[in-house]
């Protein structure tokens, strides 16, 4: 049954503040996308049936390791694991600009901890994938790259002192807001504030992205300031920051300290844009699809290792 709420700035922003019901959850998430709109009946299956094309092997591989603790998909045998692959394999024949990328696994787990069929799951991920981040998964990460640039400005103009330690010791956003924004967050957040995260996520679009990435290092700022004196240490605590640092209570304060102007971001994006985005440098989903293991695949894996 169609579920119809308002529009997303009056009352459907008070759900988002308040707290979604968790058996309401999907239903809302999926009406933000907009994924009625590109929903075709039958077509899921149809995608299931077709031919199995060499990135399967890729999204077989890295199946075991999207949630490797959780009761649905520890078990190489599990229906978790089963609905995982056939969702990413009918994505990698729906989107093949996109195929697969590490990331969107993550993704799909949630979905399915959401209680969503594997049918709702693909196209809530297909919606995503195009109303919120259309350039992020595709071989070149063209829209993480910006992103990353345009966050690196963010955080200069909202801790200096924290930016001005992460350029002496060599440490550029893509190192690790690759993790945080590709994944929703899923590997850096306590579950209790990913979900909220996420609820603003629909909400509110690729905006929630930096707003959120700023409040974490306004999080972890004074250890990582005192504690981590070089590139290794830093890098190693923000990709393994303890869950205890970013409760709920601590990261949203946080967040509602953080201003930021869709505008600002908007304008932001095109200067990066106009004048280049990063080089690809270390980070490439093209090396995760070849089983060589090159520097890049390193650093890949590295990033998106639990």
């Amino acid at each position: 049954t169609p579920v119809h709420f308002p529009t997303p700035n009056n009352q459907a922003r008070k759900m988002v503040i308040y707290g979604i019901p968790t058996t309401l959850r999907p239903r809302v998430w999926q009406f933000f996308a907009e994924e009625a709109k590109i929903r075709q009946s039958g077509f899921y299956e149809d995608l299931l049936n077709r031919e199995r094309i060499p990135i399967f092997d890729v999204i077989e591989r890295d199946i075991p390791r999207c949630y490797p603790d959780h009761q649905l998909f520890c078990d190489n045998q599990s229906e978790g694991q089963r609905q995982l692959f056939d969702i990413l394999k009918a994505y990698a024949h729906y989107n093949p600009e996109v195929g697969y990328c590490q990331g969107m696994g993550r993704l799909v787990g949630v979905f399915l901890m959401q209680h969503m069929s594997a049918e709702d799951s693909f196209w809530l991920l297909a919606a995503t994938i195009r109303q919120y981040l259309p350039q992020y998964y595709v071989p070149t990460l063209t829209q993480v790259r910006i992103d990353s640039a345009v966050f690196e400005k963010l955080l200069q103009e909202h801790n200096r002192k924290l930016a001005n330690h992460f350029a002496v010791n060599d440490i550029t956003p893509l190192m690790y807001v690759t993790s945080w924004f590709m994944t929703l967050f899923t590997m850096t957040l306590p579950w209790a504030s990913v979900l909220r995260v996420w609820d603003w996520f629909y909400l509110k679009g690729t905006k929630i992205l930096f707003r959120i990435g700023l409040a974490i290092l306004d999080c972890i700022s004074d250890h990582l300031l005192t504690e981590c004196p070089t590139n290794s240490e830093i890098l190693q605590y923000l990709l393994h920051i303890p869950k205890d640092k970013l409760a709920p209570e601590h990261l949203f304060a946080a967040a509602n300290r953080v201003r930021i102007k869709t505008h600002h971001i908007d304008r932001l994006s095109r200067q990066v844009t106009l004048h280049g985005v990063p080089a690809r440098g270390e980070l490439s989903t093209s090396e995760s699809r070849s089983p060589q293991k090159s520097s890049k695949r390193r650093v890949f894996q590295r990033v998106f290792s639990p």
